[in-house]
């Protein structure tokens, strides 16, 4: 962990403490942070860190061990008894706390510390305040992250390359299935050495309407005419951070697909445009901001009823989702600012139950002048 960063993103937000605290592996906004992502633990922790560095560590003896690479002043417990003790000893002389909830459950994706934690803090007299905005700070890419993306996005544009190119090439004697599809984009994968923690998505026609369908032995179904085709891919390298796109195409597609790609693109666009702008103002837009233009887009053509999810996420570390900000003011209101050094996809959706499914999604990277798309931009549906 860079404790140096957490501790500064503390003073610039005029927090006195931070505490990263999880049952077992139930708080993955504490692992991460901390380099415990792969740590086996089954006991309770809490890690206190201020902003003039200091760092206590309340841990269970059992488990110790794993908390060797972590500073600090180290309390142990075994008994509960001892855990309350040791609570109060880790945050004597504080008296306001940042955790990762936030109020009212607003924001789900920061909501992991339980409430009776929260109130075993707030009885010993210290105020909690929400981690979300020194997480920020943690969650922002360094050029060499960026340059590791970099690499898995070119990835990702070779593996849709060849599953493009192999769809046409059966076409229209010999139309593949599902899993055909998929295992010419995992071959690139394996040839390229990238990480995924799931297989890409290959959707035909009515399956693509399902934004998180998965092809399988049982299920896999043929392309037919008409029939439109998404793939959804996301890795990363080893050590590095996630690219993740999504790409359209069709085979001898109805107008009706057309018209909702082209929403669909707008609508890409328009998210993009307003962060782009809002930057050149001088001002860090909320990632509310960005779902809300892009949805906007997508009911002023006729498709609001059938948008089933946010306009994009963080792109992460650990996984494909990371734990910044989302553009998302559908399933949640996320008011965290689109800070520099954050990254996420811009990914709107629309799906007509039981028949056809269209996304576009490309990455940005936030620089302090504005943002950059780092992966390919898809103008027009591809043919099949």
């Amino acid at each position: 962990m860079d404790l140096q960063k957490a501790s500064q993103a503390l003073r610039e937000l005029h927090s006195p403490a931070w505490l990263f605290y999880s049952f077992a592996n139930a708080n993955p906004l504490a692992l991460e942070p901390l380099g415990l992502g792969g740590a086996h633990l089954t006991r309770r922790f809490a890690y206190l860190l201020t902003a003039d560095g200091e760092a206590r560590l309340l841990v269970h003896r059992l488990e110790s061990q794993q908390f060797d690479a972590l500073p600090g002043k180290r309390i142990y417990y075994t008994r509960w008894q001892e855990f309350d003790s040791g609570l109060k000893e880790l945050l004597a002389g504080i008296d306001r706390v940042a955790l990762d909830y936030q109020p009212g459950a607003q924001i789900p994706y920061l909501s992991r510390v339980d409430a009776g934690f929260l109130d075993k803090i707030r009885a010993l007299g210290v105020e909690t305040v929400s981690s979300a905005l020194p997480l920020l700070r943690l969650q922002t890419w360094s050029e060499a992250d960026l340059a590791s993306h970099r690499r898995a996005a070119a990835v990702l544009h070779e593996a849709r390359d060849a599953a493009l190119a192999f769809l046409r090439a059966r076409l229209p004697d010999a139309a593949p299935h599902e899993l055909e599809v998929q295992r010419v984009m995992l071959d690139v994968f394996a040839k390229r050495g990238v990480e995924y923690d799931h297989p890409p998505i290959v959707a035909f026609g009515a399956n693509a309407a399902m934004p998180h369908y998965s092809p399988a032995e049982q299920k896999s179904a043929v392309l037919k005419p008409g029939e439109v085709v998404l793939l959804d891919l996301w890795a990363r390298k080893p050590g590095g951070v996630y690219a993740d796109i999504t790409w359209m195409a069709g085979w001898q597609v109805s107008p009706e697909v057309l018209r909702a790609w082209e929403a669909v693109a707008a609508a890409r666009d328009r998210a993009v445009t307003l962060v782009r702008e809002a930057y050149a103002a001088g001002r860090r837009p909320a990632g509310w901001e960005a779902d809300r233009a892009a949805r906007a887009e997508l009911e002023a053509r006729g498709f609001g009823e059938h948008v089933l999810h946010r306009t994009g996420h963080n792109l992460g570390r650990s996984g494909p989702h990371g734990g910044g900000a989302h553009l998302d003011d559908f399933e949640s209101h996320d008011t965290r600012p689109l800070i520099p050094g954050l990254a996420f996809t811009v990914e709107p959706g629309v799906y007509l139950e039981g028949r056809f499914g269209v996304r576009s999604e490309i990455d940005v990277y936030l620089h302090h002048s504005g943002p950059e798309i780092t992966t390919d931009l898809q103008e027009q549906l591809a043919e099949l």
